[in-house]
């Protein structure tokens, strides 16, 4: 069961990584044909978290994320799925 469960987990963030250098190449490609420049989207970076609470929810968000995925990391095993059955 650990085997199957750091399987899929390794999946789900391999997935992640990809959609998101997909989504970011995505940007640069149309800020280029636009005629913005490649610069531009480090000047918009600038501006998306830029308040205090902006910053803490996108941490917690992130938490949420990877918290309970370390957990079942460690132990291997997911919760019960004894609703569905």
């Amino acid at each position: 069961m650990k085997r199957k469960v750091r399987r899929l987990l390794i999946r789900k963030y391999a997935v992640l990584l990809i959609l998101a250098v997909l989504s970011i190449s995505y940007l640069y490609l149309l800020d280029w044909m636009f005629g913005y420049g490649l610069g531009n989207i480090g000047y918009i970076l600038n501006y998306l978290l830029y308040t205090a609470s902006e910053k803490l929810a996108a941490a917690v968000m992130l938490l949420a994320l990877i918290v309970p995925d370390v957990i079942y990391w460690i132990r291997g095993s997911q919760p019960g799925r004894g609703a569905e059955k």
